[in-house]
């Protein structure tokens, strides 16, 4: 027994140097990306005072009012997939009863290639500057006039879309049924067809600070039967009094956009043109509407208070005389954390058709979730 003893105290006096010459478990992780899920939202609460402004408000009357409430779901999941999902509670500047909720994002991405994201479902078709930058991030309370009835803003559709040269070169393009926002319906067999293309020409230091000089283009097409567009006098049913400003017929756009920035300076400039064909030759066989804007911003206090110069036009059809609508406005931000949490206040100065010069001044705090 006590040999016995002797043998198991030797093996126990060998046991940590057999444990140390065995090699270490190998770690087990997860493969490829883990599935993820955000839950956001955003809530903008505005007031404005004075006059009515552009065609976008709808009357003169000082008011308080849901400019956004929003609510989104982000996600990934597989190995090469990523979605969106949101919801806007409160979304327009016109006057409205009975606030619903309505999508505005919904859509699934698939990844795999940075240089080719294939999208589906409904999102902003790529086409002009103003109007694909987040709502969240404007420097202006709102975007132009001519953004607002220019651009294609939401469609379902399918794109691809990429990023080259270390991300110095960016494109889209994308087939959309083109009949706007929250309508699952095409109003022919025809698709409206969109591309963008965006790019850095230049990076570097002027007076010592950093810099850069952004440019991109875009275009349109589509023939449609019937789509909603206000503002250009389009009439389906000229044997009644009001315009319903239902458009069928053949419509080509392109914008050009540039932005330089130089520390706390930033300048944005766009110019938008778009050509009609309306198949019932009203308001004419074919004519061509514009718009531009220029806007400039300086951090007085840098990542705190910024200030906004901006001018811009609308025309709705260069045969018309005194129909276009010229806004400047002044603005002040108050970043009290980034986008998420800011202060902003506009007055605007607006010359609109058959109107005075008119006066209007828009308030809001943004916050982001």
């Amino acid at each position: 027994m006590i040999r016995r003893a002797g043998r198991l105290l030797a093996l126990l006096a060998l046991l940590p140097a057999t444990l140390a010459a065995q090699p270490p478990p190998a770690p087990v992780t997860a493969a490829g990306r883990e599935p993820t899920l955000t839950i956001g939202g955003l809530v903008q609460a505005q007031v404005e005072f004075g006059d009515q402004g552009d065609s976008r408000f709808g009357s003169s009357n000082d008011r308080i009012y849901l400019r956004r409430a929003r609510v989104s779901a982000n996600g990934r999941f597989l190995e090469e997939f990523d979605f969106r999902v949101e919801v806007d509670m409160a979304g327009t500047l016109s006057n409205t009863t009975g606030l619903r909720a309505q999508l505005t994002d919904g859509y699934v991405n698939w990844n795999r290639y940075p240089a080719a994201n294939v999208r589906i479902g409904q999102f902003k078709a790529p086409f002009g500057y103003e109007q694909l930058t987040p709502d969240t991030n404007l420097f202006s309370l709102e975007r132009t006039l001519a953004t607002d009835r220019i651009t294609l803003a939401r469609q379902l559709g399918v794109q691809v879309a990429g990023s080259l040269l270390d991300r110095r070169l960016s494109y889209a393009v994308g087939a959309f049924n083109g009949t706007g926002v929250n309508n699952n319906f095409n109003d022919d067999s025809r698709f409206l067809l969109a591309g963008r293309l965006n790019g850095i020409p230049w990076r570097g230091k002027i007076a010592g600070q950093e810099a850069s000089w952004t440019a991109g283009a875009a275009a349109y097409r589509s023939e449609d039967n019937s789509v909603n567009l206000p503002d250009f006098g389009f009439d389906s049913t000229p044997t009644t009094p009001d315009r319903d400003s239902q458009f069928g017929g053949k419509r080509n756009a392109w914008e050009a956009d540039a932005q330089l920035v130089v520390g706390g300076f930033e300048l944005w400039a766009e110019v938008l043109r778009e050509r009609f064909e309306p198949t019932n030759r009203r308001p004419a066989a074919s004519f061509n509407a514009d718009g531009d804007y220029v806007q400039a911003t300086y951090y007085v206090i840098p990542k705190k208070l910024q200030l906004l110069l901006k001018t811009e036009s609308f025309d709705p059809s260069q045969l018309v005389d005194g129909d276009d609508t010229r806004t400047d406005s002044f603005g002040a931000n108050w970043y009290l954390k980034g986008h998420s949490l800011k202060l902003m206040a506009d007055y605007l100065r607006v010359d609109a058709p058959r109107r005075s010069t008119e006066n209007k001044v828009l308030a809001r705090i943004q916050v982001q979730f």
